[in-house]
């Protein structure tokens, strides 16, 4: 599961568990479906984004210090590079 959250008070943006996560160099290309409409709030906070890939035994927490976050229309999807990875175990 993708849990999008802002960094700031930990509001939830966005939920999917439909998303692919690619590492390119150093750096983690996360991409999903999602609506214009819901793009818009993370398009918004862009500077001020937590991504969490939550698994049965660890969460991965990334972010971007960039703010590189694009939505294409054509495909309702939206991208986002994040330059920084942590793993935790999850009990």
């Amino acid at each position: 599961m993708l849990l999008i959250r802002h960094s700031i008070g930990s509001r939830l943006f966005y939920q999917t568990d439909e998303y692919e996560i690619h590492s390119v160099q150093d750096k983690w290309v996360i991409s999903f479906k999602i609506s214009e409409e819901e793009s818009k709030e993370i398009i918004k906070f862009k500077d001020e984004l937590n991504l969490f890939d939550v698994g049965k035994n660890q969460k991965t927490w990334y972010y971007t210090s960039n703010a590189n976050v694009e939505f294409n229309e054509k495909n309702s999807t939206m991208t986002i590079i994040a330059d920084h990875k942590s793993v935790y175990p999850v009990n």
